[in-house]
Formats: structure tokens, C-alpha cells, sequence
């Protein structure tokens, strides 16, 4: 078994290893949000306006539409030119998970800058694909469906 270490004495229990701050971009953040508003309106032929997005969600018109071509690249969402234009979801929410975000805006979440040189560089570069393995299967059980449906049950609660 290999172990992350604290010091020469000490190691991290799993507990500990997994309570480290996470930094994701702001950006993947706008970007769920904004999705959980198209989620709503998914089964319809209705589109979202960039500006009533912007303001719902309280994100710059500007970098919305930035992140929203980012997702339009991904496939995730579509736009429609002209007065009554605007954004849609493209893909069932439920099959758009929070992998497929991150994926689409920020490609790997986690990249290794070991090639396990050393005498235990492969144990090192082994320990964090297990990590960044774990990771994306925990990012893929989460779907689309399930964070606007988590919203949708704390409104009942007011």
C-alpha cells in the first residue's frame, strides 16, 4: 500500500487526504448555474435570452457569453441567432454530468507532470491516478438533472 505522508513520522489518513481545499474556476461554477437554467426550459422549443441569464444567475452578460461558447463548442448547448435568439441545452440533462462540464470548459481536472522517473516515481504517478481516477467517477454520478432537481426540492422547503 503506498501512503501520502505528512512529515517523515506521520501519514495522511484517507479522511484528511480528500478534506484538501479543491480550487475550481469560478468559471465552472457560472457555468453549472447557467445550466441548471437552461435545464428547466430543455423540453421545450423556448430559448433564454443572454441577458436574462446574466441577470438570474448575477454573471457578466460578457464573460456568460464566453462560457456559453465554450459549452456550445463542447455540445452541450446551441444558439440561435436573430430578435428571438438565444441558448438552449442541446443534450438531455441527465446525461450531461458534472464531468462533462468541467470537461468542456477546463479539459482534465487533474494533470500529472510525473513521467515516475526515480526509484519511486511509479508509485507516486500510480497513488494520484488512483486519485484522479476516484475524482471523475465521483464527477460522473452527478448529473444536470440531478443539481436543478436538488434546487428544485429546496424551493418546496421555504
Amino acid at each position: 500500500m503506498i501512503c501520502l505522508a505528512k512529515d517523515s513520522s506521520s501519514f495522511f489518513t484517507p479522511s484528511e487526504l480528500f478534506s484538501f481545499p479543491v480550487k475550481l474556476p469560478l468559471k465552472v461554477e457560472y457555468a453549472c448555474r447557467v445550466l441548471v437554467q437552461l435545464e428547466a426550459t430543455y423540453r421545450s422549443s423556448n430559448v433564454r435570452r443572454i441577458e436574462d441569464l446574466a441577470s438570474i444567475e448575477k454573471i457578466s452578460a460578457n464573460y456568460l457569453v464566453q462560457i456559453l461558447n465554450e459549452l456550445r463548442n463542447a455540445g452541450l448547448v446551441e444558439s440561435k441567432r436573430g430578435k428571438n435568439g438565444g441558448y438552449q441545452l442541446v443534450r438531455d440533462p441527465a446525461s450531461v454530468t458534472l464531468l462533462d462540464i468541467i470537461s468542456a470548459l477546463e479539459g482534465q481536472l487533474l494533470q500529472l507532470n510525473s513521467a515516475g522517473e526515480g526509484a519511486s516515481g511509479n508509485h507516486v504517478t500510480g497513488v494520484w491516478e488512483d486519485v484522479f481516477n476516484a475524482i471523475n467517477r465521483e464527477l460522473a454520478k452527478h448529473t444536470l438533472a440531478d443539481i436543478a432537481q436538488r434546487g428544485a426540492a429546496q424551493m418546496w422547503h421555504i
